[in-house]
């Protein structure tokens, strides 16, 4: 690294060694260190202020020898560089010895008392001279002394301040928590009102899955004495005071952000200001109660409504045709029990899942869901196992359906016979053996069947948006899965229907 002397107008610079004479280069004193010495060498070395200056010095500042007495650098009775303006150089000033005071020394005399005053002031005037015969620059890191011990008195007396402040908010925020316990909870920064006022537009519908306006008659539904009765109907594993606290359609609007987006059970807590406990707690309540309330209606319109509401084009096609079905599966963590891991297994997927019947209308609304099975069953059998052929029957006795009505589905339901003992007939694509090829006509029926048959799947998709289920479900939620199920089945009957 290449040296330079800081001294006046020197020229001395390590590259140039025979100029040099035998000269060293001593490191400038650091700010950080010795501030006092510094400025002291720094007006001792007298270059202009622009040159050098406290910002300036690095470590890589220097001083050479030939501006020490005998150009042997710094001594202890000549810490300094010769003046660069006088060349005049200034010994060491001793420190003043401080005399210690006992009590047993007193003034004999109103002479020696004068004598000591005497003397007290030629110390004064010898040290006032000193004073005076420092330079400009050392004056003025005396008052940069003087204004940074002002600053640090400054500085003390606002952490005060601030100390006295946050004492005073904790004080506050204390009492608010005691007022707090007495009365309801009232959540400020994420709630229904908070959520459903946001500038952001369809906020609500995206924590929820529901317009504002549908959530209000969803409310209306589940609890027709309103949300401000003493009855609640809701049952709980705990009695938590802070359950009890918090508002049902709050609860509910909890429940949809843990279905609608996935959100977690630690977050929830944190977003409505509760505790983990809690929030558990209110997710298995309002569950259960919106299986009960929502599981207990139907779903089913008479085949009038359902005909007068088809696509034209579907109603043109098919006109009898008055449901589509599918099954579909949802993925969830590998259960450590073997058996359990063989019948979860599904072929289709390549892993462990749960499957489910999915029926629905022409135009894409949930007619009717079953509870989640194992991922090995056939579509045939959770056909059985879930009731749907004797909830056909029930609407075939009600009148809701009439003999010669078809359920269109894929290849894979192989349901003619149960439907025919009911009354009704499948409509799926035409088979055809290996040996011949399929016809035009049942190629054109294939391709009519698939065009409508899409509807089911965007139905299945439109319950999987509710990201709880686009996630691999963990065993540990596996107890009440089939409720979350179903809420978020019938939930998306408060949507806009698919097909217009």
């Amino acid at each position: 690294m290449v040296k330079h002397c800081s001294y006046g107008t020197c020229k001395s610079d390590s590259r140039y060694p025979d100029k040099l004479n035998g000269a060293k280069f001593i490191p400038f004193p650091k700010p950080k260190t010795n501030l006092e010495k510094c400025m002291r060498w720094i007006a001792l070395c007298n270059r202009p202020q622009d040159q050098l200056n406290i910002n300036k010095i690095t470590k890589d500042t220097y001083i050479c020898t030939k501006h020490f007495i005998n150009n042997d650098g710094p001594t202890t009775e000549y810490p300094d560089p010769c003046d660069a303006k006088s060349g005049v150089i200034k010994k060491a000033r001793h420190l003043p010895t401080r005399q210690l005071f006992t009590g047993n020394a007193t003034c004999n005399s109103v002479s020696e008392a004068s004598n000591i005053t005497e003397d007290m002031d030629t110390s004064t005037t010898d040290f006032l001279h000193d004073i005076a015969c420092q330079t400009s620059e050392q004056l003025f890191s005396s008052m940069d002394m003087l204004a940074m011990g002002a600053r640090i008195h400054q500085l003390e007396k606002e952490n005060q301040e601030l100390r006295a402040a946050l004492a005073a908010y904790q004080s506050k925020r204390q009492s608010v928590r005691s007022t707090s316990t007495q009365t309801n909870i009232h959540v400020e920064n994420f709630s229904v009102e908070s959520v459903s006022n946001s500038k952001i537009k369809n906020l609500f519908q995206y924590y929820t899955g529901i317009t504002y306006l549908r959530f209000l008659m969803l409310i209306s539904f589940l609890f027709p004495n309103g949300t401000n009765s003493d009855v609640n109907h809701v049952t709980y594993d705990s009695n938590r005071e802070e359950v009890k606290r918090l508002p049902v359609d709050q609860q509910v609007f909890l429940f949809l952000c843990r279905i609608r987006n996935g959100l977690q059970v630690k977050d929830l807590a944190c977003r409505f200001n509760l505790k983990i406990q809690s929030v558990s707690t209110i997710l298995k309540g309002i569950s259960k109660y919106m299986y009960l309330r929502l599981g207990s209606l139907s779903y089913w319109p008479h085949r009038s409504v359902i005909i007068q509401n088809m696509p034209s084009v579907y109603k043109e096609e098919f006109p009898n045709s008055v449901a589509i079905i599918d099954c579909t599966e949802i993925k969830i963590q590998r259960p450590s029990s073997l058996l359990c891991q063989s019948q979860c297994y599904s072929e289709y997927k390549s892993a462990t899942t749960l499957k489910s019947l999915v029926v629905c209308d022409p135009r894409g609304s949930i007619l009717f869901v079953s509870d989640l099975y194992c991922g090995s069953i056939s579509d045939n059998d959770i056909c059985v196992k879930s009731g749907f052929f004797q909830h056909l029957q029930s609407l075939m006795e009600s009148g809701y359906l009439h003999p010669g009505d078809s359920i269109m589905a894929e290849k894979g339901f192989r349901i003619e016979d149960q439907l025919a003992e009911i009354g009704l007939r499948l409509n799926i694509p035409p088979f055809v053996s290996s040996a011949q090829s399929m016809s035009a006509a049942n190629v054109t029926l294939t391709r009519k069947i698939a065009a409508h048959r899409i509807h089911v799947e965007r139905a299945i998709n439109q319950i999987k948006c509710f990201k709880l289920f686009s996630r691999k479900i963990p065993v540990s939620l596996l107890h009440s899965i089939n409720e979350y199920w179903l809420c978020a089945s019938l939930l998306t009957n408060f949507q806009d229907t698919l097909v217009k």
